[in-house]
């Protein structure tokens, strides 16, 4: 595995990472992130009985490096940050379809803001987020050729999300034409 210095520079900046993720909860959810563990998220994940309790959001990006930024987050958690981030009275004013919506939004705020803060002076384009109802085993895949990946575990209001990367000199996927949605039902 070769590593441009790019990618080294992007796997030297997991603060950016948890600024990035405590910028947005904190300026447009109203919430707290901190520092968390896998253990935590796997006991989350552990406690969760079905898989579509679990959101997967990926979002492809492009530039001096390409790669793919993915979090993955309880339903729950992303329904109250959804009903912060609308203004909403209630969790239970949050239809699905905008549940999808707003996981896709929280993992492009927060890829571009890392991204931003992880490399100042480059130019980077994301793809439009690809959501998906599934299990916290969900894994990113996709990015192919020669790259590095890491795992990053982060916990908003308490509650234990995971944060993945695969970045390299080679390409990502090819980007969908259209944005996908996971069906909620």
């Amino acid at each position: 595995m070769t590593s441009s210095p790019i990618s080294r520079q992007l796997a030297d900046y997991q603060g950016a990472l948890l600024s990035a993720v405590a910028e947005v909860a904190e300026n447009s959810l109203f919430a707290f992130a901190d520092a968390s563990d896998e253990a935590a998220f796997d006991a989350a994940s552990t406690a969760s009985d079905a898989a579509g309790d679990w959101l997967h959001a990926c979002v492809l990006f492009t530039g001096p490096i390409g790669g793919q930024f993915a979090v993955t987050v309880p339903a729950a958690l992303a329904r109250r940050l959804c009903a912060a981030f609308a203004g909403a009275d209630s969790a239970d004013d949050i239809g699905d379809a905008d549940l999808i919506d707003f996981t896709g939004e929280f993992a492009n705020m927060v890829c571009g803001t890392w991204l931003t803060r992880a490399c100042q002076h480059e130019a980077f384009n994301l793809t439009p987020p690809c959501v998906q109802r599934g299990g916290p085993d969900r894994g990113t895949g996709g990015v192919t050729g020669d790259g590095d990946s890491a795992n990053f575990y982060l916990a908003i209001d308490d509650t234990p999300i995971r944060l993945e990367i695969d970045w390299g000199t080679a390409a990502p996927a090819a980007p969908r034409s259209a944005p996908e949605r996971a069906d909620a039902r």
